[in-house]
């Protein structure tokens, strides 16, 4: 009988380091690792944006990344200051912004649809607001990803949404 509780303790001691491990640790190390290789390979710092071109077959910055859309990103730290995010965005296609915690929960998106117009112009902060096109963080460090869908993929359509892409600046 004391061999069956010394297994069952046993059980129980390892599902809650497995649990933990799973929920609280590995996101936060999946994002260190895509952080730190985005930030050498891309040459990209905190808080500042960069622009993906469509992705191809080839392409692995992004796992097995849509190729319909164009993709920026940034990781931001609001430490210091707020975000400021602006953009003319298309007006004909899908797009969309996604912002993640640092474990990779996506705790806010925002598509064409949802906004009253094609100008893009946010704030991201840490600190209490309510004034409109503000969003409170919930942490100081994370990731925001914008996506545009391309659906023509003729030369023309592609610079027209790279130079839309383009006009999206962080400040």
């Amino acid at each position: 009988m004391k061999k069956i509780f010394f297994y069952l303790w046993i059980l129980l001691i390892m599902s809650v380091c497995s649990y933990n491990l799973t929920i609280h640790y590995i996101p936060n190390i999946v994002y260190t690792v895509f952080h730190y290789k985005i930030e050498k390979n891309q040459n990209i710092k905190d808080n500042e944006i960069k622009h993906f071109d469509i992705p191809s077959d080839q392409s692995r910055n992004v796992v097995m990344p849509n190729p319909d859309f164009l993709y920026s990103t940034i990781f931001y730290d609001l430490s210091e200051k707020d975000l400021n995010i602006n953009a003319n965005m298309p007006d004909s296609t899908y797009w969309s912004v996604s912002f993640y915690k640092p474990n990779t929960i996506n705790w806010f998106v925002k598509n064409d649809q949802e906004f009253e117009t094609n100008n893009l112009d946010l704030t991201l902060t840490f600190n209490d607001s309510k004034s409109q096109g503000v969003i409170k963080s919930p942490v100081k460090k994370g990731f925001m990803i914008i996506r545009i869908l391309v659906e023509k993929k003729d030369q023309n359509s592609i610079d027209y949404y790279k130079s839309l892409q383009k006009s999206i600046t962080i400040n």
